[in-house]
């Protein structure tokens, strides 16, 4: 978030390295663009309802990587060693393409029902748990001065 975007009275708390996601006083917002399109999703701490880490993967990659891999080892015990070179190197493949396809997703939701998704490539797992940690301070925070 640039200098001239912050309101009266807000301060940066953390950004991503992307700079793409920012945590302020007052809000998250996520921004992006690209490939001739922007997305901006920007939440009041007061109306975060909810985060979540979680994985998304494509199973069905690991699934037929599998297969393959047994029906080759299969097909090499039949002595048809082709085959099973085929099978090995397509199920390594598959299972390879598995691991490569899984994200590391957090959402951060509304209780007006907008979500801000962003991947998190490269983030270890404290730093994920360290950032939740961060907003959850910032909105309990939020929440004292407002009562107070």
């Amino acid at each position: 978030m640039e200098k001239k975007h912050i309101l009266d009275g807000e301060s940066i708390i953390t950004q991503s390295n992307d700079k793409t996601v920012t945590l302020t006083n007052y809000r998250i917002r996520f921004q992006s663009s690209g490939s001739g399109k922007a997305h901006i999703v920007s939440i009041l701490l007061e109306k975060i309802s909810s985060i979540e880490i979680h994985y998304k993967s494509k199973m069905f990659l690991l699934i037929i990587g599998i297969l393959l891999m047994v029906s080759g080892l299969f097909m090499g015990a039949n002595n048809m060693g082709q085959v099973m070179v085929l099978g090995i190197v397509l199920g390594g493949l598959f299972i390879l393409f598995y691991l490569l396809t899984r994200k590391h997703v957090v959402s951060v939701a509304s209780d007006g029902g907008v979500k801000i998704n962003f991947h998190t490539k490269g983030m270890k797992r404290e730093t994920l748990l360290d950032f939740v940690n961060q907003i959850e301070k910032a909105k309990i925070s939020k929440n004292n001065k407002r009562s107070t």
